[in-house]
């Protein structure tokens, strides 16, 4: 029996993001589309063109071509609506990290702290968020325990129960001694899949009992005993492994021509073994093709680790770690490395990073497409970041061109200067320029000339 949640408000948000779905497909199919139902990319938008759009830093309407990173500065509900024009179908990853409804979150913060308000939110959100999924796409849904039991409720309805994947536990604290009832230490990543039936397993780089080494200028996973003489337990100073000079008389001929077949390919190689004369069969692994099962508890502490070697420790609050958002990228990505991730509550952009991290590792091309509002941060660690990067950004933006690029070049935009916002903010950086300060100074580390295009989400 399937529990389906109801609440004041739910009617509306359903068919808001379904009315959004709709409109989305409309325009994906219409004038500009390719054979394929999606708009030519890096086509510009004729005037008859309505709803959410995505502009340049000249105003200039723009749909981006379906491998570029991308930086979406603005209301993440219509640039989701826009997205489906170009990546419908398309994400093979979505990682998001929405508000916990504590009452102290960066964005949104209008949109209500009670249960009705947060399941209204992201009702809309997570229907535009399936649309865009592979069918063999998976969403992970990163959240603590005041929303959690809701969430998870309102994915099975929007995703069916079928195709829940199960939970995920983010360790991510020690301390917590002054705890009133005990010590909270882990989150909650709930985890969906378009179609579970499509869905490979979750993977992660294997570990001992085998080793690392560097053979023909290459990592590779060494297993030295990968064929065993028998079954059982092995007396202590007795030799488990069998010989490839004895596999015909312990195996036979069938195994014997297994186990030449893989030396032949080059999966197993011989090692000499011991002081008969005699070689181990040894199986060798590239390390970024080297894979075993992940295990449903990530320990992952302290993001604010991630930031103090950019130069920006103390400007985010929470920021998640790159290690933990790496491991559930490299997941579902590990034999995908031209994979798109999408994360629409981007914040500090772990996520960005977390994919140069991913690529970093296998020599991968996967793409980010980022969200994020132009939220003020009221802090004067943020101000002086972006103010330093505003002055280097002038020295180079000669070299940049349209394009943002990881050497400080992309548009600075989205500072809130509306004419309704507070004046106050205005003095201080916007969240999404925190944002694309951490792409270009992380790209600097993980991917030197990395380049990215940062639009603005117009309704």
């Amino acid at each position: 029996m399937t529990t389906v949640l109801d609440w004041p408000g739910k009617h509306a948000a359903f068919t808001l993001g379904r009315r959004l779905v709709s409109e989305g497909t409309s325009r994906s199919l219409g004038e500009g589309s390719s054979a394929e139902g999606t708009r030519r990319p890096g086509a510009r938008l004729g005037a008859g063109d309505r709803g959410a759009q995505l502009r340049d830093g000249d105003g200039t309407p723009r749909t981006p071509d379906l491998r570029e990173n991308l930086l979406l500065v603005g209301d993440n509900l219509p640039a989701l609506t826009a997205l489906l024009a170009t990546h419908r179908g398309q994400v093979k990853v979505i990682y998001i990290d929405p508000p916990y409804n504590t009452g102290n979150a960066h964005t949104y913060k209008d949109h209500g702290h009670d249960h009705a308000s947060w399941l209204s939110f992201m009702a809309p959100r997570l229907l535009l968020a399936r649309e865009l999924l592979r069918e063999d796409g998976v969403l992970f849904l990163h959240l603590d325990d005041v929303e959690s039991a809701w969430a998870q409720l309102l994915g099975h309805e929007i995703f069916g129960e079928d195709n829940a994947l199960g939970t995920l536990i983010h360790q991510r604290a020690k301390g917590g001694g002054n705890a009133p009832s005990f010590v909270r230490g882990h989150d909650y990543i709930h985890v969906w899949g378009r179609d579970a039936s499509r869905v490979g397993p979750f993977l992660t780089e294997k570990k001992s009992p085998a080793k690392l080494e560097m053979i023909d200028g290459r990592r590779m996973l060494v297993e030295t005993d990968v064929l065993r003489a028998g079954f059982g337990r092995y007396a202590r100073g007795s030799e488990r492994r069998l010989m490839y000079e004895d596999i015909l008389e312990v195996k036979g001929a069938k195994k014997l021509a297994e186990v030449d077949a893989k030396l032949a390919s080059g999966e197993y190689i011989l090692r000499p073994w011991g002081k008969a004369g005699k070689h181990a069969v040894v199986r060798v692994t590239p390390a970024e093709k080297a894979s075993s099962k992940m295990y449903s508890i990530i320990k992952a502490l302290g993001g604010q680790n991630d930031l103090e070697p950019l130069g920006l420790g103390g400007v985010f609050s929470y920021p998640k770690p790159v290690e933990l958002v790496k491991a559930l990228v490299a997941s579902q990505t590990f034999f995908d490395p031209e994979a798109i991730v999408l994360d629409f509550f981007a914040g500090s952009g772990t996520t960005a990073q977390a994919v140069m991290a991913a690529n970093e590792r296998d020599s991968g091309s996967r793409s980010f497409v980022l969200v994020q509002t132009p939220e003020p941060l009221r802090s004067k660690n943020a101000r002086a970041v972006v103010a330093a990067g505003e002055a280097a950004s002038a020295a180079e933006v000669a070299y940049a061109g349209e394009t943002g690029t990881a050497s400080r070049a992309a548009s600075a935009g989205g500072r809130a200067t509306s004419d309704s916002g507070d004046k106050a903010d205005r003095a201080f950086p916007t969240i999404s320029e925190l944002t694309a300060e951490r792409i270009r100074r992380a790209a600097e580390i993980h991917s030197p000339g990395l380049q990215f295009t940062q639009l603005e989400v117009v309704e």
